[in-house]
């Protein structure tokens, strides 16, 4: 049995790359490699395979801890990196994180390290944390021009979806200032249908997760109302209302990542501001000073129903 990966062969850059057993291999060329234990990097390759109820596992020989192809999976579509230096404080395992997109060290284990079992609440959710860049600020006229979203399942493991989108307009140089996303950056981009019914694909029946969620929400839920695409989630948390009722005296993405200590490479980018939004949400749910904000997709649709029929001529690609 063998798991399809996300992600480009690194010989032949061929979307090919699959785990077969204990093996990395690419079924459009010779490359092959045998992965390491990602917790003690020791060699999986005298290890034997065993497949259970929850998917296949190796049992490594020489850390006993029990290794799931799927969560190698995980790793490698992730673009993670597994730091052994840096160790989780309450269980001492190793951490992982992408520096690039701002996902700071988080245990290996999470959510089951002791101490953090009880972060999604009395049962383990699936949360997807999400942002959006746009031409302007006007639903009706402007554009989406980038969708980033990072979900993490009910196992710890993190996802992650980023794509430009074909706007109906020129991106101005404002936007460009702000964004560093250029017009040549987004022509030839998938249309917004074809990119939002992925978008409801890939965060499936999540809680959406979203700094500022009265901007990001209403541009979501108008382009599905567009396309007539219904969308799977039904609740979102929004960061902002959160901070706020933290009496955070600055509650904008960037001074809460100042403020916390948060890396937050390529501001303004959709996937690196939903992660900065994951790493905010996490902090927040640690400190467990106010009960999370959560509302109900539908409050938003009567809203969005209207910017839809006010602005009946205008449909992104």
């Amino acid at each position: 049995m063998s798991l399809q990966v996300k992600k480009n062969c690194p010989s032949c850059k061929s979307p090919t790359i699959q785990i077969l057993n204990k093996t990395i291999t690419c079924r459009s060329c010779d490359f092959s490699c045998i992965f390491q234990c990602p917790i003690c990097d020791a060699s999986l390759e005298n290890d034997m395979f065993t497949s259970g109820p929850d998917g296949e596992y190796f049992i490594c020989s020489q850390c006993k801890n029990v290794i799931k192809t799927k969560k190698i999976k995980a790793l490698i579509e992730g673009a993670l990196v597994v730091d052994h230096h840096t160790r989780c404080e309450l269980c001492n395992g190793p951490t992982i994180h992408r520096k690039d997109i701002n996902l700071g060290n988080r245990c290996f284990f999470f959510p089951k390290c002791s101490g953090q079992a009880t972060l999604f609440g009395t049962k383990h959710e699936t949360l997807a944390f999400l942002d959006f860049e746009t031409t302007g600020l006007e639903i009706g006229k402007d554009s989406i021009i980038e969708i980033g979203a990072l979900k993490i399942d009910e196992d710890g493991d993190t996802q992650t979806f980023q794509t430009f989108v074909q706007p109906a307009q020129e991106v101005s140089e404002r936007i460009t200032g702000i964004t560093g996303i250029t017009d040549e950056m987004v022509q030839g981009s998938p249309d917004l249908k074809t990119t939002m019914t992925m978008l409801n694909d890939f965060i499936g029946t999540s809680k959406i997760v979203a700094h500022n969620a009265d901007f990001d929400i209403p541009w979501m839920v108008t382009s599905c109302i567009r396309h007539d695409i219904t969308i799977k989630a039904k609740d979102i948390i929004c960061t902002l209302k959160w901070a706020k009722k933290n009496e955070e005296p600055r509650a904008s993405l960037g001074a809460l990542a100042r403020k916390y200590k948060i890396s937050h490479n390529n501001a303004h980018r959709a996937l690196a501001d939903a992660a900065t939004t994951k790493e905010l949400f996490f902090i927040f749910e640690n400190c467990r000073k106010i009960e999370k904000p959560v509302i109900p997709i539908k409050e938003y649709y009567k809203m969005c129903k209207q910017i839809v029929e006010r602005y009946s001529n205008y449909v992104q690609p």
